[in-house]
């Protein structure tokens, strides 16, 4: 699947997500396979750089950069709008997030000076910086936190999100909020690290603006113009006193894979994100260029496709079996994966302690497939009639086509289409679609995910359990996960969530998803973040990245 194709949870709650992850939730997915298939030869040459995206000399200020990315957002109000990882990368650069996931995979304090829990996890303090403000000159204060919290408990989008991860919230001080959560949450300062963790300015917050965002983050806006370019400019009062180095930066949607790769190239733009396995391989072995590729820490995001277990057909089981045995992974990861994408048929990567030796996901076979459909069609009216659908992309059409193909020689009378990503993502959240091109669960823990796959978020009108699957023993895993401490007892509950969504077949997986940013030599440490400890950052993962650290040679 490509870049565009992303709804990102993480763009709401994987951005630690990734989705999926997190509509706000960065997480929600977009439609996404494998895509794309460059026919560019590789080159042979090694990085001037042993640590690309990392800058090793003195950082020099100055300069703007021009960045290309996959998608345009809807907008930059985090209790509103849906972030995939454009979206994401947008929020980092005018917003802060109070906590942000480090390279060790723990999530550490950021906007918050410390977050800290009670006894039982089910009470966390967070405790603000002091001497923060907005880019209009605004304090950051309890009370501002309070209204984002207020804001994101009563938004139909992220309340679902935070079900059972916050219950209630009171003011301790002038710069502290207690946070009660439902039940024990042991992953709690990840969330902050998510679209919930964005604290926007109260001009903001009570003009329910989706256009003039008010941050404490590194950079303020100029200008946005939807479908051609967001501007923003160095925030000189920003709290991480030297930062940022540049004077600005403009960010370009870009849709098509292939123009981005020819921006790069033409020096239109300086840097690029992408997801297509083609350009990540024409381009990884370029001296010209730095490639950063997802980290592996934590779990990426995963291509598969999602089906839809409240409507007809693939509400019945022996539909979702006979689809799963017709679809040959292997195959799609060969003809469309450019050597780069490397199958997976679990929600979480090999190597993983959460993944269980043998889920008991489906493998390829045609000839059960076919006997699936036989016994499965005088149920429908005589035979399986399913729409398989894509976001606009001529790659993702040719992917889906392969794939409606395979089903087509099991029996299943496909149609394949495409829509535009708005229509997409709002035709995820209200269930209207049978089956959908994804890319979502990317996250630093395994509990970001809870909304995407939780029974109790399956419900209309918008419910972030896309397929609407509802399993009351996946229910009770994924609450095991969340509320234990214990990390061999949260792997076994994770193994058990695995064997379960292979058994109920909401998704059909298909591989690992490839994401990387690449870069011209003039940029310099555009993945190199440090926290305010000293520590280093995660940094980019599953399209999303952190600007402020950049800087650009003379």
């Amino acid at each position: 699947m490509t870049d565009s194709d992303r709804y990102d949870r993480r763009a709401f709650l994987t951005r630690g997500a990734s989705t999926a992850a997190a509509l706000g939730l960065a997480g929600v997915g977009v439609p996404a396979l494998l895509s794309g298939c460059s026919s560019t030869t590789p080159g042979t040459a090694p990085h001037l750089s042993s640590t690309p995206g990392i800058g090793t000399g003195p950082p020099r200020r100055g300069g703007t950069v021009t960045i290309g990315m996959n998608s345009e957002i809807d907008g930059f109000l985090p209790t509103t709008n849906h972030f995939d990882n454009s979206g994401l990368t947008y929020a980092n650069t005018i917003y802060d997030t109070l906590t942000v996931v480090g390279a060790d995979g723990t999530a550490k304090p950021y906007l918050a000076e410390s977050v800290t829990p009670n006894a039982d996890l089910t009470v966390w303090t967070i405790k603000l910086r002091p001497g923060v403000t907005f880019h209009d000159g605004s304090p950051l204060t309890a009370d501002v936190l309070m209204a984002n919290i207020q804001a994101l408990q009563t938004s139909l989008l992220t309340s679902q999100a935070l079900r059972g991860v916050v219950a209630s919230a009171a003011k301790v001080s002038q710069l502290a909020v207690a946070v009660t959560c439902a039940e024990p949450i042991v992953p709690f300062p990840h969330y902050l690290a998510t679209q919930v963790g964005y604290v926007v300015g109260l001009a903001q917050l009570e003009a329910q603006s989706s256009t003039k965002p008010v941050g404490t983050g590194p950079f303020s806006l100029v200008e946005w113009v939807p479908n051609d370019h967001l501007t923003v400019t160095r925030n000189p009062n920003y709290w991480r006193k030297g930062l940022p180095y540049l004077d600005g930066i403009t960010y370009k949607p870009i849709s098509q894979d292939q123009s981005r790769e020819n921006s790069l190239k033409s020096g239109t733009i300086d840097l690029m994100v992408t997801r297509d396995p083609g350009v990540i391989r024409d381009l990884r072995n370029d001296p010209a260029y730095q490639q950063v590729v997802n980290p592996s820490v934590g779990q990426g995001d995963m291509d598969f496709i999602i089906l839809n277990t409240s409507v007809d057909p693939t509400n019945d089981l022996t539909v979702r079996q006979a689809l799963a045995y017709a679809t040959n992974t292997d195959e799609l990861v060969r003809l469309f994966g450019a050597g780069v994408a490397k199958p997976n048929l679990s929600l979480f990567p090999p190597g993983s302690p959460y993944r269980p030796a043998d889920n008991g996901y489906p493998t390829y076979d045609l000839a059960k497939a076919k006997r699936l459909v036989a016994q499965a069609a005088p149920n429908h009216g005589g035979k399986i009639q399913i729409t398989l659908a894509t976001i606009t992309d001529p790659r993702l059409l040719t992917e889906i086509q392969a794939v409606a193909n395979m089903w087509g020689l099991a029996g299943i009378e496909t149609t394949v289409s495409s829509v535009e990503q708005v229509t997409f993502i709002s035709n995820l959240v209200t269930g209207k679609f049978q089956a959908y091109t994804d890319e979502m669960f990317g996250g630093t823990d395994p509990d970001l995910n809870y909304v995407w796959m939780s029974p109790t978020t399956a419900n209309p009108p918008i419910a972030l359990n896309f397929s609407r699957n509802k399993d009351d023993l996946l229910e009770a895993a994924l609450q095991r996960g969340r509320t234990t401490t214990d990390p061999a007892a949260r792997a076994k509950a994770y193994q058990e969530v695995d064997k379960r969504l292979a058994q109920d077949l909401p998704y059909l997986w298909a591989s690992l998803a490839t994401w990387s940013m690449t870069g011209s030599n003039s940029v310099v440490n555009f993945n190199g973040l440090t926290l305010p400890d000293g520590s280093r950052a995660l940094g980019f993962t599953s399209g999303i990245f952190n600007p402020t650290p950049m800087w650009r040679k003379a």
